[in-house]
């Protein structure tokens, strides 16, 4: 994802972000939104879709994503914003799914499912 631009944003029970490159970004936890102006905290629901923290993210570029040992994702923004989702003990708290298949999900307790990219 790195690099990438946000091209759009959904609410609904989960959150989703779509990316110039084709990943999408799924939030079924509570997340945390840490910008130059404040950190916020966040459950997946509709309401949050007026949020004009998260909606700021919106056409934001990409600058790194990791995962911690205990299953936390951490995405960094070029603003210098970032988005951190930690595991659930009971169930999925993120998946990033990619071209070709590729696909990632925080399992329940912070393990990891990964399924890479096919060639074809």
């Amino acid at each position: 994802m790195h690099g990438q631009q946000v091209t759009t944003q959904t609410f609904d029970y989960t959150v989703s972000f779509q990316t110039s490159g084709g990943y999408e970004l799924r939030i079924e936890n509570d997340y945390t939104l840490h910008t130059p102006h404040g950190s916020w905290n966040f459950s997946p629901e509709p309401s949050n879709a007026d949020s004009q923290e998260l909606a700021a993210l919106a056409d934001q570029r990409i600058e790194h994503a990791a995962v911690s040992s205990d299953g936390t994702l951490t995405v960094t923004f070029a603003t210098g914003s970032e988005l951190h989702v930690q595991a659930s003990p009971s169930y999925e708290a993120w998946t990033v799914a990619g071209p070709r298949g590729m696909k990632v999900v925080c399992m329940p307790g912070g393990e990891l499912a990964t399924w890479k990219a096919t060639d074809t």
